[in-house]
């Protein structure tokens, strides 16, 4: 692996995942995918590139001799209220951008070995008991499991060439500085740690420095293909989940429940999210060898 090419590169987890690698592999080359040039920054080892997903554009000046893609496009599916035009948006960003890149590497991409794809845990949807999820259980029948599907099934014009392909079905990430946990700030500050419903559906989780770590792994490890669960081996229930999160900052925390009506009032159909019980397995990446450096949440 010595020329990556990164879609999504300049979000919270890409721009994180550049400089794992840069340090990681000292010879590394990286052309970012940036739609705008304003997003570029002068940063050695690294050019940026433009695209344009609606107009199924990518510049001419990407190397041909890329030979690992590492793709995250795709909105925000928490930044907005799940209206129709908002689900289409989520939809699209993610199909018809992992379609364009798949065109580019059967059309230029002559060299590309592996094709590494974001995808997320919302495959599932929600389990009725307590059994984990598998990467070989079927997609579930909500919103987010037909986005995964179609997402993942957006690469299939690479099954016929000799491309390896990995899904990395991601949990909930945190960090402090990014996602739910950033989110939760605000609440944090006056002690409080949100109770969502009953508080006891299961998060599967992931530490931002974990889920680098599998990227990484997954793309240098040339036996490894197919759908794999960033999710740490420890999962925790939404409550007890804040509440751990929160203490990191404060000894004490009081925790207030939000009734499922009231999510369901002020976030629509995305409130499922927060209510899902979503148990997933970690199993198949460890026993490929993948270490977690952040097992629970007391690691963190």
């Amino acid at each position: 692996m010595k020329n990556i090419l990164i879609s999504g590169g300049t979000g919270f987890i890409g721009s994180r995942l550049i400089n794992h690698l840069l340090a990681t592999f000292p010879d590394v080359q990286i052309t970012v995918l940036v739609r705008d040039e304003s997003d570029s920054k002068s940063q050695p080892r690294v050019r940026y590139c433009k695209w344009d997903v609606k107009s199924s554009f990518i510049s001419s000046d990407v190397p041909t001799d890329i030979d690992t893609i590492i793709h995250l496009a795709g909105a925000n599916i928490a930044a907005k209220r799940w209206t129709k035009q908002r689900k289409k948006v989520l939809l699209e960003s993610r199909t018809e951008s992992t379609k364009l890149l798949t065109q580019w590497v059967n059309n230029m991409g002559k060299n590309v070995k592996t094709f590494v794809s974001a995808s997320a845990i919302g495959w599932y949807g929600s389990a009725s008991g307590e059994r984990s999820f598998i990467e070989t259980d079927p997609a579930a029948n909500d919103f987010l499991a037909h986005v995964c599907a179609e997402w993942e099934a957006a690469t299939q014009s690479l099954s016929a060439s000799k491309v390896r392909i990995v899904w990395i079905r991601t949990g909930l990430v945190l960090h402090p500085d990014g996602g739910m946990w950033k989110a939760m700030r605000k609440a944090f500050a006056f002690r409080v740690a949100p109770c969502f419903g009953h508080g006891k559906q299961v998060f599967s989780w992931i530490s931002l420095e974990d889920l680098l770590r599998l990227y990484t792994f997954v793309a240098v490890t040339p036996t490894l293909a197919g759908a794999f669960n960033a999710v740490a081996p420890k999962p925790e229930g939404q409550a007890m989940l804040t509440k751990k999160l929160l203490k990191k900052k404060s000894t004490f925390a009081i925790q207030i429940p939000i009734p499922a009506s009231l999510l369901k009032i002020g976030l629509g159909e995305l409130s499922q999210e927060l209510l899902k019980h979503a148990p997933v397995s970690s199993r198949k990446v460890e026993d490929a060898g993948f270490s977690f450096l952040n097992p629970t949440l007391d690691h963190l």
